[in-house]
């Protein structure tokens, strides 16, 4: 999902990228909200290889079987 609000304009004439009012677009991101999303993305990973291992091994033991 694309955030609109991804900019931030902050009052900072002492910063190189300011413009000629003093403003600087800064990005808006939220540490917290970007370490959730990290850590759900990560678990949904281990989760999809944990079920490809099963499904492997089902299947591995169904040719055992066949023997």
């Amino acid at each position: 999902m694309e955030d609109k609000e991804s900019v931030k304009m902050v009052f900072d004439p002492s910063h190189p990228d300011a413009n000629s009012e003093g403003i600087v677009a800064m990005p808006d991101i939220n540490t917290v909200t970007e370490m959730a999303d990290m850590i759900t993305a990560n678990r949904a990973y281990e989760a999809c290889v944990a079920a490809f291992d099963a499904t492997k091994n089902m299947a591995l033991k169904a040719l055992e079987l066949g023997k």
